[in-house]
């Protein structure tokens, strides 16, 4: 038995079985409910009995949704989904199971089976969205593989003997209360036994201990360090690296009395803490490597007790891959980051010369443990000449990334994912042996091993989206024998842009690649000395930390300067006092981006004397054709959807008031004689802007905060003199403690770091999630709960929800595939068929279907359909104060915005969910919104959706409930009297329309009458409700002693209600109702109703699943 509440009706619960029929489940226990007035009688008695998910005729479940004829419907096409590019990370992406290499097709979000006899792909498994690693069972029989933006696991059948094999079987992931997931961005996997499983959970800093048989998350080990992804667990240990590990670099701040030339050259309370909102100057600023600042590099764990045994620091800066030899000698691939060499801008004036053009050493280490302060000193295995020398051309072996160890212990594997090529390494000397090239960012490798040795590795082409079968027989030697092309939605241009910024080849020494210091797209955490212009009335080049290139778009110029990729002009920060002419042109997008890369290859990424000119004259390398491309691909690079977006889209109060704080209330700090509004500066859509008054910086985005521990321009805040920063520091970079040292620590203030983790990034909070129906997980509440917002969501056409299972029919089983129609029930692929979800469900549980339903993209994801975003009315690019947020009045529907890449047909949503309106698409970036209907009075978030595409960013809308300017003179007297009357009261609101007998359209009244008659003239309605099922009576009137209008009723059934009514002038009317049904069960419910036009009334059962029906007035 289990404890399940009806989506439909929030305040009651009863047990069910799942042996029992839904049907009758729901018949049974739910007919009865006391849904006491009026249509909602009608509607939830027509709800019940039908299957789930299959609205009556003439209910829309959902704004603008249409549904087929009642008689014979049309089976609704497939819709063809999309695949978002997000740029993710690789942890052990490839694996071999017997004859079969099991490898994720991150792109296509899949899992390819290939034959190794063959050499051919055998199977695809559809899976969540960017799958990202894989694991083996230690008995062979499941596949796990995480996936990383769907915040989940998907569990595969591997056992040839089962129904299910080769198919999906479970999802382990989590949720909480808010509906958000508490298992955000999984990556590697590694199991201790067939009973229990370790998943890295990158963005929550922690791992994730899974118990195989339920599939449930059983405690977390919490890793003090930044973004934990390769693990793996050999002899009773568990092992763990940090990706963003740093490197004990700081800025040289710290007291007054303690600046002492080396590690504290300024006063930090002056220059980070006074003046922490612009580049301070007038002080002496570098990069030094700190002893005290933690570096805490690898963590191991007791299998057993999960008890952490030991933690060893600083094994490099940017940790890849990891694998230990029998003996417990730990490898980790890793590049290791060099920007203290050229810290000193501000005590040796130094700049990107003593750099070298060697940003990273790309380095193995080795690490033998010894237990807790007895392992030795890390080794460092250099895979290419130290500076100042450098390898040969196309000699090196740029980012070392996968890395394996041979069953003997002799002999590394690794991958150089910007240099293309797989190697090979002597254990005991360090001494490369041999290697060769491959195609486009080799992320991961699997070894085929005999007892003579090392036979072949499998290797995942992460960007070329290949696998290369390379034959090691001869180390000295090893050869690609075959390659096989997976399947891959990416945009062409797209793919060729990601391989010139993932390519060593753009470097001047080829040892480096623009994804060196962007990561997947991202941020390494460092602060860097680079080409950037000196401030007004400085004298020294001042670190810059690592901005990340998501969500590039839109935000010119770049970078913090005021200056790359500025088609605006202006002052920058160079230029404080007097404007410069643009430098890219407005309006095309990739020129801007171009101006970006061409000065990065021209600076960063050559030698400080280049000569080197590529095809189009140009300092530095890469050609023409391959910036074009790059430009393509950074326009391309979203942010990961919001981390903590409830799967409803419906923002939580907290995170609501959290945009209030940060677009209009602002922060009260008590040392200022007003509130700091941050969003003055920090506007919609992306909450940043350029050339700030006074200091010519463009303010930096908030959007992807909870991913960036490194914050101000130059990690002014990150600093281990400081008490408060060292506190976090310690325990481990708090991403969401660190950000609130930017609001001074004020708990009132807090609400905005909600609003940081909830706000859109362009999709919908239902997008990737998933959801496995077995006869177990049905069991579940949460399981329905989860389903029917999806199902919600695909109605609105925010997502498109896919299912992918197995049929089983006794001996025989076959693949299924389904999708969730327009008209709430799921159509199969291959038979055309239908069926609702209490159908699905009775399958389920009868054991004849497993299915793993996802939510989808629509088709229109990639670079050619933006996000589109909307603000307040201007240039999107200037700083003008405080932000105006459209305001409705009593009696307006329309709403006036700036907005960009809006298509025609755009859809509306507010509070994440779709509401009925126009969008029309004016000259000057002026977008008109016009609403079917007035939401209720308060702040509101409103999105516009292009059809199959992205989401806006989330916009403040306020409905007020008068026009403070309003002055009526004839009206004033009739204002501030009572009304006497209940028909005082319909007549002032021009609700007096509702008086009639109305029929639902559908059925001309067959489905359901209404008919509200006076009673006692002018006094007294009554009300009365007929269905098939029953009849309800109530009574409407005005409460004498607070004027309340009110209303009590019954049914045939033996239920009661008692509520009261707000009619609205211009707006709905509101029924709040208490209810007692013949069990003396108890609730609530809310019910509103709009008049379209005198003949035309439109009933909304407020619940989390809104419920529609369109009634018109009946001939008397």
């Amino acid at each position: 038995m289990k404890t399940i509440r009806h989506q439909n009706c929030l305040d009651t619960t009863f047990r069910f079985d799942p042996s029992e029929s839904l049907d009758d489940f729901r018949y049974q226990k739910l007919i009865s409910r006391p849904f006491l007035t009026l249509s909602s009688i009608a509607v939830v008695a027509a709800l019940l009995l039908l299957p789930a998910g299959q609205p009556p005729a003439g209910i829309a479940m959902g704004p603008d949704v249409k549904t087929a004829s009642a008689g014979n419907p049309e089976p609704p096409e497939f819709q063809v989904v999309g695949h978002p590019t997000f740029v993710s990370p690789h942890t052990n992406p490839i694996a071999i199971s017997v004859n079969r290499v099991f490898v994720v097709n991150t792109p296509a979000d899949t899992v390819d089976v290939i034959d190794i006899e063959t050499r051919k792909l055998a199977h695809r498994i559809p899976v969540g969205v960017d799958p990202v690693s894989i694991a083996v069972r230690p008995d062979g029989k499941e596949i796990w593989v995480s996936n990383h933006v769907s915040d989940c696991v998907s569990v595969i059948d591997n056992d040839l003997t089962s129904p299910t094999y080769l198919h999906v079987v479970a999802t382990v992931q989590e949720f909480d209360s808010k509906r958000a997931t508490t298992f955000d961005e999984p990556v590697g996997i590694a199991f201790a036994s067939n009973d229990k499983a370790y998943v890295a959970l990158s963005s929550e800093n922690q791992i994730a201990v899974v118990d195989v048989a339920s599939r449930q998350v059983t405690k977390r080990l919490t890793i003090p360090a930044q973004d934990p992804r390769a693990i793996t667990v050999r002899d009773g240990k568990l092992f763990v690296i940090p990706f963003e590990s740093n490197n004990k670099t700081q800025l040289s701040g710290g007291r007054k009395d303690d600046i002492d030339g080396d590690l504290v050259t300024f006063d930090a309370w002056e220059h980070s803490i006074i003046h922490n909102n612009v580049l301070s100057i007038g002080h002496v600023v570098d990069i030094v490597k700190h002893p005290e600042v933690p570096d805490r590099d690898l963590f191991v764990f007791d299998i057993e007790t999960d008890q952490l045994i030991e933690t060893v620091d600083s094994l490099g800066t940017l940790l890849y891959g990891l694998t230990v030899a029998s003996d417990g000698t730990v490898f980790v691939a890793q590049t290791d980051a060099r920007n203290d060499v050229n810290g000193r801008s501000g005590t040796k004036k130094h700049d990107l010369s003593q750099l070298e053009n060697r940003a990273f050493l790309n380095r193995i280490t080795r690490v033998e443990l010894g237990g807790e302060g007895k392992s030795r000193q890390p080794e460092f295995i250099d895979l290419e000449p130290l500076p100042p020398m450098h390898p040969e051309p196309g000699q090196a072996l740029a980012t070392p990334f996968a890395i394996q160890i041979s069953d003997d212990d002799s002999t590394l594997v690794v991958s150089a994912a910007a240099s293309d090529k797989v190697f090979t390494v002597d254990v005991n000397s360090g001494k490369v042996l041999g290697r060769v090239d491959v195609d486009a960012v080799p992320r991961g490798i699997a070894l085929e091993q005999t007892d003579g040795g090392l036979a072949s590795a499998w290797v995942l082409n992460a960007v070329a989206n290949t696998v290369s079968l390379v034959d090691l027989k001869n180390l000295a030697d090893p050869q690609v024998i075959s390659t096989i092309t997976l399947s891959d939605p990416t945009h062409p241009a797209v793919k060729r842009g990601r391989m010139a910024f993932e390519t060593a080849a753009a470097s001047s020494t080829g040892t480096f690649s623009c994804a060196s210091c962007h990561p997947d797209g991202h941020t390494d955490q460092l602060l860097w000395v680079l080409k950037t212009p000196v401030v007004t009335g400085g004298d020294q080049i001042m670190p810059r930390s690592t901005m990340p290139v998501r969500g590039l778009r839109d935000t010119e110029p770049y970078h913090w300067d005021g200056i790359p990729g500025d088609p605006y002009g202006g002052n920058n920060s160079a230029h404080i006092y007097n404007s410069v002419e643009p430098n890219s042109v407005k309006g095309d997008a990739a020129n801007s981006v171009r101006h970006l890369i061409d000065g990065g290859l021209a600076s960063t990424m050559a030698f400080a004397d280049e000569s080197f000119k590529n095809d189009e004259d140009k300092i530095g390398r890469l050609s023409a054709a391959q910036r074009d491309d790059m430009a393509t691909f950074l326009l391309g690079v979203p942010y990961p959807p919001a981390q903590r977006r409830p799967y409803t889209s419906e923002l939580t109060q907290r995170a609501r008031d959290g945009f209030r704080l940060f677009h209009i209330d602002g922060d009260n700090d008590p040392s200022k004689p007003k509130a700091n509004v941050c969003g003055n500066c920090h506007r919609m859509p992306h909450l940043v802007s350029t050339n700030t008054p006074g200091t010519g910086m463009d303010a930096p985005t908030w959007r992807g905060a909870y991913d960036r521990f490194l914050i101000l321009p130059q990690g002014r805040l990150n600093i281990h003199e400081f008490p408060f920063y060292r506190e976090v520091a310690e325990r481990g970079q708090s991403e969401e403690d660190i950000w609130r040292f930017s609001w001074g620590g004020r708990e009132r203030f807090n609400p905005v770091w909600d609003m940081v983790l909830e706000m859109s990034t362009g999709y919908s909070g239902a997008f990737a999630r998933q959801v496995t129906l077995t006869k177990d997980s049905i069991a579940d509440e949460s399981t329905l709960e989860l389903l029917a917002a999806l199902e919600q969501a695909s109605r609105d056409g925010a997502v498109v929800l896919q299912g992918n299972g197995v049929r089983s029919d006794g001996d025989s089983s076959s693949a299924v595939n389904l999708q969730f129609g327009e008209d709430g029930r799921y159509h199969e692929q291959s038979s055309g068929s239908s069926f609702t979800r209490d159908q699905l469900v009775k399958k389920v549980n009868a054991e004849q279907l497993t299915i793993t339903l996802t939510a989808r993209h629509g088709v229109h994801c990639d670079v050619e359909h933006p996000q589109p975003i909307i603000w307040t009315v201007g240039p999107i690019e200037k700083q003008r104060g405080k932000q105006k947020f459209p305001v409705l009045y009593p009696g307006e529907f329309e709403i006036l915005v700036s907005g960009r890449h809006v298509d025609p047909g755009a859809r509306i949503f507010i509070d994440g969910h779709r509401v009925a309106g126009e969008v029309t698409i004016q000259d000057n970036e002026h977008v008109v919104i016009d609403l079917k209907h007035r939401p209720e009075n308060g702040m509101h978030l409103l999105q516009l959706q292009n059809p199959s595409g992205q989401f806006s960013n989330d916009f403040i809308l306020t409905v007020a409930e008068a026009n403070p300017q309003e002055k009526d003179d004839d009206d004033e007297d009739a204002k501030q009297s009572k009304p006497k009357t209940l028909a005082d009261v319909l007549k002032r609101s021009g609700w007096d329309r509702l008086i009639g007998t109305w029929v639902d359209e559908a059925s001309q009244g067959e489905g359901l009458k209404l008919s509200f008659q006076w009673k006692i003239k002018e006094r007294v309605i009554e009300a009365e409700s007929i269905d098939p099922s029953r009849t309800s009576v109530s009574l409407i009137s005005l409460n004498a002693a607070n004027g309340d209008t009110f209303q009590v009723g019954a049914d045939s059934t033996g239920s009661s209600n008692l509520g009261t009514w707000t009619f609205k002038k211009d707006d709905a009317a509101v029924l709040n109702l208490g209810y007692t049904d013949g069990d003396g069960n108890k609730g609530q419910i809310t019910l509103r109703y709009q008049l379209t036009d005198d003949d035309t009334l439109d009933f909304t059962l407020a619940t989390a699943r809104p419920i529609q029906v369109r009634l018109i007035r009946a001939a008397e």
